[in-house]
Parts: C-alpha cells; sequence; structure tokens
C-alpha cells in the first residue's frame, strides 16, 4: 500500500514539469492496480492477524497494521521467517495450518 502511494507521489511530483504527458498518464493508470494493492495489504494483514493469535490484543493491532501498510516488507519478512527457515508462528500455526484450517 505504502510503495503504491509512494509511486503515486512520485509521478506528480513530475506533473509539473510536463502537464500533458504526465496527466495523460495519471488518467490511464488501472484501477487494477489499486485494487491488487488492496487484496496484497489485507492478505499481508490476515496472515499478520492470524499468525499473531496468542498475542496481547495491542500487540495483535500492531502487527496488523504494519503487515497492511507495509505489506511488501511483511511479506518479505514472512517469507524468509516462516518458510525458508520454518519457525513456527507465536503459537504454533503457519501458512500451511491456517490455510488447512479454514476449509
Amino acid at each position: 500500500m505504502i510503495e503504491l502511494m509512494t509511486a503515486f507521489n512520485s509521478i506528480e511530483g513530475y506533473e509539473n514539469s510536463n502537464d500533458d504527458m504526465m496527466t495523460a498518464y495519471l488518467k490511464k493508470v488501472p484501477a487494477t492496480w489499486i485494487i491488487a494493492a488492496f487484496i496484497i495489504s489485507f492478505g499481508a494483514a490476515y496472515l499478520a492477524y492470524e499468525c499473531s493469535s496468542a498475542e496481547s490484543a495491542a500487540t495483535r493491532a500492531i502487527y496488523t497494521l504494519f503487515a497492511f501498510f507495509f505489506s511488501g516488507i511483511y511479506l518479505i519478512y514472512y517469507f524468509i521467517v516462516h518458510v525458508v527457515l520454518g519457525y513456527q508462528c507465536f503459537d504454533g500455526k503457519n501458512i500451511s495450518n491456517i490455510m488447512k484450517s479454514k476449509k
């Protein structure tokens, strides 16, 4: 989510230099980018929420908000720590157990 906002802010910063080209580009930004960013952000927030179920409510909320706003960073962290290194979530949940329990 932050990555998408940063990209839009950078584009708008350069808009003053060449109004016609940048305005046309901003109008052509696909809505699917925004939808995809929200889907990825909600997915990362869901992983953080489910993985920190043994934590206190405040800590769980902070993890979830961090994962939503910095989804790219959180997903890289999750991949390295929980998938590559094989550490379980705080209460023994990992991505495969979370997905199996929802079916």
